[in-house]
């Protein structure tokens, strides 16, 4: 890292262009700095920011707008800047456009992980994402969008390991991302399976979609069905999850053992 004195000054004045408004001039003034001092100035100066900065600098950036933010922040600046991107919804809209909402954290997510080719920066950003708890939740709030994909997954995952698991029959958007993170780190698939179906007993109990229709007459009472299937939690729940996680202050990391331990492989 460079120790140049003029990077405090940068810092402050993307800070001040981002509350502003202007995220086109922050990123000018970040593109700026790194023809003047390189990228490792910019890594600096984005890890300086406060991360509910850094999280409205990102978000005006989705859906395929070339940022050099996007490309240097550091996987654990990004991650705490994630904890901010539901700061802005309210109830009224997780109820009225939750479909809207998963779009657009998608395209935050995907816009981060997929903004350069480079496959290891890729996997530190999703570890970095997935050792908080919000950042867990957000990307189940993805899966639940094709929660009956998600738990085809989950099966073959279950009965063949992540490597051997394939795309399923679906096209849908969020497929390769799942695999991706089964197979980059099977713990962080673990806790975003117990994050969207909470009730789920490995080898006990199956994954049911929240959609998915239950007929009395062919399983019995209220009581059967929780004993025989796991329900999952629906998008707009887990949307409302993700609002409350939204913190007071600058969040830390999840601390390694903070978190209720799973057990062992809940697989094997």
């Amino acid at each position: 890292m460079t120790d140049d004195p003029q990077l405090p000054a940068i810092r402050e004045q993307v800070t001040a262009l981002v509350l502003a408004g202007s995220p086109e001039h922050a990123e000018e003034t970040i593109n700026d700095t790194a023809e003047k001092f390189g990228d490792l100035a910019v890594v600096e100066v984005l890890n300086a920011l406060e991360p509910q900065v850094a999280s409205l600098h990102l978000s005006s950036f989705d859906g395929g707008k070339l940022s050099l933010a996007t490309m240097l922040i550091p996987p654990k600046a990004w991650a705490e800047s994630l904890a901010y991107f539901a700061a802005t919804w309210d109830e009224d809209w997780i109820e009225d456009e939750p479909e809207a909402l998963a779009e657009s954290l998608f395209s935050h997510i995907h816009g981060m992980l997929y903004a350069t080719d480079d496959e290891e920066r890729r996997a530190e950003l999703l570890n970095a994402a997935l050792a908080t708890d919000w950042g867990t939740t957000a990307f189940a709030v993805l899966f639940s969008t094709a929660s009956e994909e998600i738990i085809e997954i989950a099966n073959d995952i279950h009965n063949l390991g992540a490597h051997r698991s394939s795309h399923t029959t679906s096209d849908h958007d969020v497929i390769p991302l799942a695999l991706e993170i089964a197979r980059t780190n099977e713990e962080a698939w673990d806790r975003i399976l117990f994050e969207i179906f909470p009730d789920w007993r490995p080898g006990e109990n199956e994954l049911q979609s929240h959609s998915e229709e239950w007929e009395e007459d062919d399983h019995g009472d209220e009581e059967t069905r929780e004993s025989q299937v796991a329900m999952g939690r629906s998008t707009q729940e887990l949307l409302n999850r993700l609002r409350k996680q939204v913190p007071s202050k600058a969040p830390a990391t999840t601390k390694p053992g903070a978190r209720p331990s799973l057990g062992e492989d809940i697989f094997a």
